[in-house]
């Protein structure tokens, strides 16, 4: 057999080609957000085990989300929902331990609600920011809101704010920052 030089992106075509599924399109969200916020270096790796997905102006922010069609069924439409339980324990990268959330609040200052639209889901339709709705909430007001529970859908993410576009994602979280 011959030695063979790998290719690292027919890794990631394989490993994340499919946009469509749950767990790429959650990635690929973190990553819309990020560019909206301009908070990816590129020069680095998104870190699995985090307590957030991004940091923002030194601030936590956390992406979720959901999409109107799942993978395993193109043609239904799906009943969205976002988790936002407390977490009992937090990751903490410079211990590489868990340690207890004492605080019982949620972790991050910002969460970023992630919708995609498209029916059927597509790679293409996903990879477009116009496909998605967006809702920018503060974790206190998660907290203060919505206390303990776990789940969240869309009715109650639209009586706690207004759902916005990619290109809206910058301004809206500058202002609970700022």
């Amino acid at each position: 057999m011959e030695d063979r030089e790998l290719a690292i992106e027919g890794f990631r075509r394989w490993a994340t080609g499919n946009l469509v599924d749950n767990r790429n399109r959650g990635i690929f969200a973190e990553w819309l957000v990020g560019q909206a916020l301009q908070a990816i270096d590129a020069s680095e790796f998104r870190r699995e085990w985090d307590v957030w997905d991004l940091q923002y102006r030194h601030v936590p922010i956390e992406v979720k989300t959901s999409g109107l069609n799942q993978y395993w069924s193109p043609l239904r439409r799906s009943r969205p929902s976002f988790g936002i339980a407390v977490p009992k324990q937090i990751w903490c990268e410079q211990t590489a331990q868990w340690q207890a959330n004492h605080q019982a609040t949620r972790p991050a200052q910002v969460y970023v609600f992630c919708l995609h639209t498209s029916l059927p889901a597509t790679n293409a339709n996903v990879a477009c920011p116009n496909t998605w709705m967006f809702w920018v909430i503060s974790g206190r007001a998660l907290d203060v809101r919505l206390g303990e529970q776990k789940t969240v859908g869309l009715a109650t993410l639209d009586r706690l704010t207004n759902h916005i576009r990619w290109d809206q994602i910058k301004e809206a979280v500058d202002r609970l920052i700022d």
